[in-house]
């Protein structure tokens, strides 16, 4: 991470940074106890990055996340986001629910990215659908690091939470935090003024810092005292800096430099700087990008690979740790991003918000017991069907407030080696018939508005969509694309526009199938797509696997 050294206690942050202080707020409430967690409760770390690409090369320069992560775990072929934009994609991961059970009422209801949420942790987010309960009743200490939603993050705790370190992404350089544990006075934190050597003010670097320290702090407890963690980490990069121009993401002042990646380009795709007139509206009306919105995308595309630099530090050090206290091999570890995105493709020379298989495939790779090393799987899945992994290696099954299902019971192959809870659940998985799996995924989306990037439009209120995405042995590997307006916000009408591909012949998805493809299949995929729009809950779990024809 850059500065093994400061490896620092969180009480101490006051004491040694500028800009720290407590609002006029009463303490943090807590929460009741929990039961005692049942023996051999493995611990629980998921990595969370910003904007990651798993299509245009973002896993490259990963090199020690590769080997200690890929090499010693799984990793997902076919892992997918469901919805390619950053607060709904965090919503719906901390939640485990789909967009249309998280949403607004109607476009004008803006909330985080018209996310129903708030700050208040009385506001059903908090108090009904989020995670962490599920885990504290289970007898878990849970720690909250970094990025959780772009806003209306609360300033105390979620329930359920122990240890809050969090914001809304900020900056890289000199990043404020709100702090607290329960019964505490909530703070904010601001890092600045620092020595930029050692990574004290460097986002990713404070964040890796801090996390590992609470991580440390909780192995250290009693072993009579002592619980097992999860620990969430959740880093900006390689997210932009917002601002004016052609903004990039800052790497780290010893990443920065002129031999690392010279000459690097963005992949130059099938679909990059292509005309596409059978596609969507805001697709097809794009200008060719110029030159110098080219060049400014490759030197996006540098940019992020710098910056993850210091992820991959950070998931080195995160596995450093886990092995000198002892607790690597009862540990699960996750990495995966928020969403995917472009550098060209269909001549967006940046961003995500679209429907495409570089905006939706994310990196999705588990470590941990029982998990068979540098193996591979093929199941559809998404950033929804994280926490009820999460809870399923924890042995707790998935609450009727989660859309999304476990994956435990198909990742954990070696059950001589896996920790008795998780065992347990994978027992109750098999007597509940769970060992098949979806062969259909729901993607979903609402426009932001008309959004701007690298001088192209990226984003339209009639960029609003809802898509199954389907991966089988019947049909095929297709995409199902439905185009609406803010005006038609619940589907209620017909859509406006259609988009259909078939990704084995066409994975960069030119041709537009949808005029000429076979009606009865198009009904099929409408039915599908409409019966999982509509879902709710255990509803959602109920036909796992596709009934298309």
């Amino acid at each position: 991470m850059g500065g093994k050294a400061f490896i620092i206690t969180i009480v101490s942050l006051c004491q040694l940074w500028q800009g720290c202080h407590a609002e006029e707020l009463s303490r943090c409430a807590t929460t009741p106890s929990a039961k005692k967690a049942p023996p051999g409760s493995p611990n629980i770390v998921l990595v969370l990055t910003d904007d990651m690409d798993h299509m245009l090369g973002a896993w490259t320069p990963m090199k020690k996340t590769q080997k200690l992560m890929a090499e010693q775990g799984a990793t997902a072929k076919n892992w997918m986001i469901h919805t390619p934009v950053c607060c709904p994609s965090r919503s719906e991961l901390v939640t485990g629910r789909y967009f249309h059970n998280i949403r607004n009422g109607k476009a004008s209801d803006r909330g985080c990215m018209h996310v129903n949420v708030t700050g208040d942790l009385d506001h059903p987010f908090y108090a009904d659908w989020y995670f962490a309960p599920h885990l504290q009743q289970a007898g878990y200490t849970v720690g909250m690091f970094g990025k959780q939603l772009n806003g209306r993050n609360p300033k105390c705790p979620p329930p359920g939470v122990d240890r809050w370190f969090a914001n809304g992404g900020g900056n890289y350089y000199n990043p404020e935090f709100s702090w607290a544990s329960a019964g505490t006075l909530p703070s904010d934190v601001q890092f600045k003024n620092c020595t930029y050597n050692d990574g004290a003010c460097y986002s990713t670097s404070v964040i890796g810092n801090v996390s590992l320290s609470w991580i440390k702090e909780v192995i250290a407890q009693p072993e009579a005292e002592r619980k097992p963690f999860f620990a969430y980490i959740a880093v900006k990069a390689p997210h932009i800096q917002d601002g004016p121009g052609w903004p990039v993401p800052l790497p780290a002042p010893w990443y920065n430099r002129s031999d690392l990646y010279p000459g690097l380009q963005a992949p130059r795709t099938p679909n990059w700087n292509m005309s596409c007139p059978d596609h969507h509206w805001m697709i097809r009306q794009q200008p060719p990008m110029t030159d110098e919105q080219a060049v400014k995308s490759d030197a996006l595309h540098r940019a992020r690979w710098l910056a993850l630099l210091s992820v991959d530090d950070l998931v080195a050090d995160l596995m450093e740790e886990l092995e000198l206290a002892g607790v690597a091999n009862n540990t699960y570890v996750l990495f995966t991003s928020d969403h995917g995105f472009q550098f060209g493709q269909f001549r967006l020379p940046e961003g995500k918000w679209n429907v495409y298989d570089t905006n939706l495939r994310i990196p999705f790779v588990v470590r941990g017991p029982g998990i068979a090393a540098n193996s591979t799987f093929d199941y559809i899945g998404s950033n929804v069907d994280v926490m009820p992994t999460v809870l399923g290696l924890a042995g707790v099954d998935t609450p009727s407030s989660m859309d999304g299902q476990s994956l435990a019971h198909l990742l954990v192959s070696d059950h001589k080696a896996a920790p008795d809870p998780t065992l347990a659940f994978l027992e109750r998985s098999k007597q509940q018939g769970q060992a098949e799996w979806r062969t259909s995924l729901l993607i979903e989306y609402y426009g932001l508005g008309n959004v701007v990037r690298y001088e192209h439009l990226a984003d339209t209120p009639n960029n609003t969509y809802r898509a199954l995405r389907v991966i089988d042995g019947i049909n095929g590997n297709l995409k199902l694309a439905e185009f609406t307006s803010w005006d038609n916000w619940n589907f209620e009408q017909p859509a406006d526009e259609f988009e259909l591909f078939d990704l084995d012949a066409d994975p960069w998805e030119t041709k537009n199938l949808w005029s000429k493809a076979d009606p009865t299949l198009k009904k099929s995929l409408q039915d599908e797509l409409e019966k999982l729009y509509r879902c709710k809950g255990a509803g959602c779990r109920v036909q796992l696997k596709s009934v298309l024809v």
